[in-house]
């Protein structure tokens, strides 16, 4: 299940890992399709460019593992989801 993608249009995603072990087939912002393998164990992942970077069982070390791949590929973020200030729209992070 995504939890959060860029916003910005590049393939940087946070998953729940759901179903573990699941071979899924994602389609990348180019429209190419890429096979993923969900982790047997972890409770998030974060895709990077069709390849499993991260596994974790902590949201915020998903996340903030998430941020720094997403600096790579832009210099502005909207940083760590805050309920207040953020609402979720198709898993991306906007200000409200």
């Amino acid at each position: 299940m995504i939890v959060r993608r860029c916003a910005q249009g590049h393939d940087v995603v946070i998953h729940k890992n759901t179903k573990p072990s699941m071979v899924k087939k994602v389609q990348m912002a180019d429209e190419s399709l890429v096979t993923i393998t969900y982790p047997n164990s972890k409770d998030y992942f974060v895709l990077v460019d069709g390849v499993i970077e991260k596994r974790t069982d902590s949201f915020q070390t998903a996340e903030e593992f998430y941020l720094d791949e997403c600096e790579k590929k832009h210099n502005q973020t909207n940083g760590r989801i805050d309920l207040v200030q953020h609402k979720l729209v198709n898993n991306k992070v906007v200000n409200r």
